[in-house]
């Protein structure tokens, strides 16, 4: 509960930092407009001025608009030269934006009558930034002209004059969205490593109670028969006590094995050995397991170089889990292959079988502590999820990998590259 809602208080101090870069972007972005319209009215009473005299420029324009049929090519230079000019003045007052401009009558439709080159009339805007043509041109066009100027893309400008607010406001909301990113996956994970935590704790609940209620009845009748005299029932009954412990026992040193090689004052024991008499020592302890299960176990150790430093304990419980693994999710007449090779500088030991095989989606997990595949779920497979972790921590204390290869209902492949 507690944790859910600081989550919530998290998520709410993101999105009120989100809301207040953003606020601070638009604040930003009124304030610079207001400057570049008080830059732009400067600019546009030092244009009205310059136009309103008598000079090349202006006199250019006035001969154009009272041409009847004026030139395109010259009508092209002089629209440069305007453009130019109009810039220049812009520049005065450090306006670098792209314009487009229009000339058109104060008095009537927006027809224009004299135009930038690039002025596209669709996308021009009217009436933005207005430069009413003084008396020189009225006086001698007999009517009064106007010179509307329109700024390309202007939030764009307005957006890159802001640099100094927009760069670091960009900064801190990809920031602000990586923690949210994060925040999410550490949920998602926790989460997940909860649900994981209660199917382990239910599992091995499971497990053990089984177990425990056996012994506990096993015992109370043994007491019953051996008041009666009854020693055969009571051996049967005691059989039955210590098997049942020995199940306790196993489960109890699966959930150790794997606990006592996390802890960081756990050093292995690396001693040269032959691992080729090792892997066929544990196949043939574990032999009477699979014949039990009609199964059959092979041997096809093809490795030159099998000589290498190992934890022979630890390896020898990595390959008992990889059997054991094998005959578990196999189905009757199981066949289990065990074979080596030698590769660059490793030495590859890989265990085959022929059972139900492990989706890809859950070959990615089958790794990670306490994760069990979808089909070890049926009631005929028993384990904590345990196996393959230990497994992984072991090669990799080994500085070692392993690998999986899998099919749906076709088996399995685990491969394990230990350096040589």
């Amino acid at each position: 509960m507690k944790r859910n809602l600081l989550a919530v208080i998290v998520l709410f101090a993101i999105a009120g930092l989100t809301f207040v870069q953003f606020r601070l972007l638009v604040i930003g972005a009124r304030l610079e407009k207001q400057r570049f319209d008080q830059r732009a009215l400067v600019a546009q009473r030092n244009i009205r001025q310059a136009l309103n005299e008598e000079n090349p420029l202006s006199m250019a324009l006035v001969g154009h608009l009272k041409a009847d049929e004026p030139s395109k090519a010259d009508a092209a230079i002089l629209a440069d030269s305007l453009h130019n000019f109009l810039n220049d003045k812009f520049a005065e007052v450090e306006i670098t934006a792209q314009f487009s401009f229009a000339i058109v009558s104060r008095h009537s439709e927006p027809e224009i009558e004299f135009s930038s080159n690039n002025l596209n009339p669709e996308k021009f805007d009217f009436g933005e930034y207005i430069i009413p043509l003084g008396s020189y041109f009225s006086n001698q066009l007999f009517s009064e002209k106007i010179l509307h100027i329109d700024v390309e893309n202007l939030f764009a400008y307005l957006l890159r004059e802001l640099d100094y607010l927009v760069i670091p406001s960009v900064l801190c909301l990809l920031a602000i969205i990586i923690c949210l990113a994060f925040l999410i996956n550490i949920l998602k994970k926790e989460q997940k490593l909860n649900t994981i935590k209660n199917d382990f704790i239910n599992n091995l609940t499971h497990e053990l109670k089984t177990p425990t209620f056996s012994i506990a009845l096993s015992n109370k009748l043994a007491k019953e028969n051996l008041i009666k005299g009854n020693y055969e029932k009571v051996r049967e009954f005691m059989q039955i006590i210590d098997n049942e412990n020995d199940k306790i026992k196993s489960h109890t040193e699966k959930v150790l094995e794997l606990a006592s090689l996390e802890n960081a004052k756990e050093q292995l024991q690396f001693e040269l050995c032959d691992l080729h008499s090792l892997i066929k020592e544990v196949v043939n302890e574990f032999f009477p397991k699979s014949k039990h299960h009609t199964g059959e176990i092979n041997c096809k150790l093809a490795a030159s170089m099998y000589k290498i430093k190992i934890d022979e304990i630890h390896i020898k419980n990595i390959l008992n889990n990889l059997l054991d693994n094998s005959l578990k999710y196999s189905e009757r007449n199981a066949r289990i292959e065990v074979a080596t090779e030698n590769d660059n500088s490793y030495f590859i030991l890989s265990v085959k079988d022929n059972g139900m095989g492990i989706s890809t989606s859950d070959q990615k997990l089958v790794f990670d502590k306490f994760f069990r595949a979808s089909t070890g779920n049926l009631h005929t497979v028993k384990g904590f999820g345990l196996g393959l972790s230990y497994v992984n921590q072991v090669v990799k204390a080994h500085k070692g990998k392993i690998t999986v290869e899998s099919k749906i209902g076709e088996g399995t492949v685990f491969s394990i590259f230990l350096p040589i």
